[in-house]
């Protein structure tokens, strides 16, 4: 299995920063002229979360970089080691893998409208299509599955951290980003939360 994971996790991770991040934001402001990166440093919870998300990403690459070094630097990780089956793994590459889909269709069918962070500075098109119908929040729900996925790759101390903050500060990030859609779209976002749940 680690030959499997020293092949996954690098191009995992290249599609995901490569893809999901540097072209969806290099596609977004060709097509808006606006940078989608919003992430902002408010005083209070948003101040929070943009510096998390900031670190999060890096603390990732962190662990597999570790990984993917001879197997005695992994000990410093503190593994799960009775978690680290091979079943287990096998689920969990097959849930980054669906996880990493989910979040680039979602991207796709917001379209100009992605952002990453709250844009109070120019008003979006609100999108209900696609994945949208089904879900307020698929691409948070496709990151979630990402970052528990991770955690069954590879189970240690790390991964278990970066997952509980992760769904912690999604959950407050989800509420900032709900307030900001009731005051831009007023009764339509209503009736869409009426009609949607927030995650499935």
């Amino acid at each position: 299995m680690r030959e499997i994971l020293t092949f996954f996790l690098p191009v995992y991770f290249l599609l995901f920063f490569g893809f999901a991040f540097l072209w969806r934001t290099w596609k977004t402001y060709k097509m808006t002229g606006v940078n989608p990166y919003r992430l902002m440093s408010n005083p209070g919870a948003e101040e929070i979360t943009s510096r998390y998300f900031r670190v999060l990403p890096l603390l990732s690459l962190l662990v597999m970089v570790v990984y993917l070094l001879p197997e005695r630097y992994y000990e410093y990780l503190a593994p799960f080691h009775w978690l680290n089956h091979e079943s287990l793994q096998t689920l969990g590459i097959a849930v980054m893998s669906i996880a990493l889909g989910i979040i680039v269709v979602a991207q796709g069918q917001m379209g100009e409208s992605w952002r990453i962070g709250v844009d109070y500075d120019h008003r979006t098109e609100f999108v209900q299509q696609g994945l949208f119908k089904y879900s307020r929040n698929p691409i948070f729900a496709g990151i979630m599955l990402s970052v528990f996925g991770f955690f069954l790759v590879l189970p240690n101390a790390v991964t278990l951290l970066i997952m509980m903050l992760d769904l912690a500060l999604i959950q407050v990030q989800i509420r900032l980003e709900e307030q900001h859609l009731a005051v831009e779209h007023g009764e339509l976002y209503k009736r869409y939360c009426n009609a949607v749940r927030r995650w499935i």
